[in-house]
């Protein structure tokens, strides 16, 4: 090959458009079961994030894309924000400071049907201190009353005096249009980063491992679906039929009896609803769940295992 070879751009190099419009990273900020993920749910049209009544549902961050005619926000769904206690809090406080280093928004999302407490200050500290542009959001207003939203509100203003205010619900896609709205102002015109056919950047496996969590948490009682680590071990695909096989990692072996439940009620009830969420998670297709149990003694404390299964970067 001599030195004046060339190479010849075909026509579909010359042409493809390179879309523009409102777009940037929006974190999503808040104490535990403040409805971040549900609005991230909400607004892309798919369960992507898990979601259920009890604390400390997200462990680490999620990436959704939102796209329409004039936009792609890239939200950034932080774990809930509380003090670090364990490891395992240590690496949720981790991915939550990363989130917000790589946001150009941040969405302060607030529970007023909750009295403001320590979370919440810890929660307006972090937004305040990022020194980015923050929203205060005020969830769950079809359930909350308006001296309730005040006093949160209030509280928020104490850290971030000039932040701006608005009110949804999050199960509610007309409610959540505002935010969308509000944040396509904030964010400048620029090339998407992600094609518009995306939703997320995160491995289909890893949002399974997610949906299963969800089944753990609604159906155990208490602590011990937050002592559960799930992981998929293997991911195999025959037309429509997918077999996948999971662990769950357990911290005390008392709680391998209940987890199972008597007969295997309890494992069969937990397989059963995490299938259902997985088939809609792939579109109809044939789920061969299976669930395997294993017992290591305080996962949680520990960084080397935590990193082994993706919780800790």
């Amino acid at each position: 090959m001599d030195d004046k070879t060339t190479i010849e751009q075909t026509p579909e190099a010359t042409t493809l458009p390179l879309e523009k419009g409102h777009t940037g990273y929006v974190a999503l900020l808040g104490r535990p079961n403040t409805g971040k993920s549900t609005f991230l749910n909400t607004v892309l049209g798919c369960h992507l994030a898990a979601v259920s009544s009890k604390p400390q549902t997200t462990r680490k961050s999620m990436l959704g894309i939102y796209n329409d005619a004039e936009a792609q926000i890239i939200f950034l769904d932080a774990p809930g924000v509380h003090p670090s206690k364990l490891a395992i809090d240590e690496a949720m406080s981790d991915s939550v400071s990363k989130v917000l280093e790589d946001a150009d928004v941040v969405v302060c999302l607030i529970d007023p049907t909750r009295a403001p407490g320590e979370e919440d200050a810890l929660a307006a500290s972090l937004a305040a201190s990022c020194k980015k542009p923050v929203l205060l959001v005020l969830n769950k207003c079809d359930v909350s009353t308006q001296e309730q939203r005040q006093t949160s509100l209030a509280f928020y203003r104490e850290s971030l005096p000039q932040a701006e205010s608005l009110e949804m619900t999050a199960l509610d896609g007309r409610s959540a249009s505002g935010l969308i709205s509000r944040l396509k102002a904030l964010l400048p015109v620029e090339l998407f980063l992600y094609d518009r056919e995306d939703v997320t950047t995160v491995y289909e496996r890893d949002i399974a491992a997610e949906l299963i969590r969800e089944s753990l948490l609604e159906l155990l009682r208490e602590e011990i679906p937050h002592a559960i680590a799930v992981t998929i071990e293997s991911w195999k695909v025959d037309g429509q039929n997918i077999s996948i096989e999971s662990t769950l990692t357990l911290e005390r072996e008392a709680h391998k009896g209940i987890v199972i439940g008597q007969g295997g009620k309890m494992i069969k009830a937990i397989r059963h609803s995490a299938v259902k969420k997985l088939s809609e998670l792939c579109e109809g297709a044939r789920i061969d769940l299976a669930l395997r149990i294993r017992v290591v003694p305080n996962w949680r404390k520990h960084k080397q295992f935590l990193k082994k299964i993706k919780l800790w970067e």
